[in-house]
């Protein structure tokens, strides 16, 4: 019984075919009904799906890396338009909250995935910027990043091949542009206002520059105080009495 008397890798049965060319499969009565437990359409990973919102399979995008959390309790409502995989798929778990804020996790069943925070690809903006407080300690990855001697006295025979960061950060900005490339900044409002200080009126019936004339302008109202009914002054500044004003 234990030896092969004839290979079945040439063997190709009726059902292999079937489930692969969705023989049989129905359309949906409706689109978005609940696919939870469908399996995935061969046809759109190779996009040749054709039944649109009434196919009874799951289309998954290929650009899906991280399994949605919410799925993976039910309680996803998405579905198809969801921007995360419903598959599971234990390589892409997303990252346990506790462990990568804490260090540890209490849950020994943790579907999650339990990644270390000092080896972790995520960069700390801090150190990128020029400083870290932490330190060693922090949770980030620090990226000793060396500039170019070549490329910042002007030009670099490796281009874009080079070991070494090739970049000059703009003042006020943080994007990284290339050597030769920086954009001249633009004067500020104030400046470019007493640069190109704009032509106004010197007198009352004076048109103005934009030709528009507003007409004679009166002088402001004198202040009227609410509290006594007297002009001249504000209601704050009042030094009558209530017994007063009676």
């Amino acid at each position: 019984m234990q030896e092969l008397v004839a290979g079945v890798e040439k063997i190709r049965f009726d059902l292999e075919a079937d489930v692969e060319e969705q023989r049989g499969a129905r359309l949906l009565p409706f689109p978005g009904m609940d696919k939870l437990g469908a399996a995935a359409c061969e046809f759109f990973r190779r996009g040749l799906c054709s039944k649109g919102l009434l196919c009874p399979f799951r289309h998954v995008s290929g650009d899906k890396t991280v399994v949605c959390k919410h799925w993976l309790r039910g309680l996803c409502k998405r579905g198809d338009q969801c921007d995360f995989l419903h598959e599971y798929d234990v390589t892409k778990m997303p990252v346990c909250y506790f462990y990568s804020k804490f260090g540890e996790c209490s849950n020994k069943d943790c579907p999650f995935l339990h990644i270390d925070a000092t080896t972790h690809d995520t960069g700390c903006p801090w150190y990128d910027r020029g400083f870290c407080k932490h330190g060693p300690l922090c949770k980030y990855k620090h990226t000793r990043r060396v500039l170019c001697t070549n490329y910042l006295v002007g030009f670099c025979p490796e281009g874009p091949r080079c070991k070494f960061m090739q970049y000059v950060r703009c003042r006020g900005s943080r994007a990284r542009v290339p050597l030769g490339t920086v954009p001249s900044l633009q004067p500020e409002p104030r400046a470019r206002a007493l640069a190109d200080p704009q032509p106004v009126a010197t007198s009352i019936n004076q048109p103005l520059a934009s030709g528009s004339v507003p007409g004679p302008q009166c002088p402001p109202e004198p202040v009227t105080c609410f509290k006594c009914g007297q002009k001249g002054h504000y209601t704050n500044k009042c030094g009558k009495s209530h017994l007063e004003i009676l």
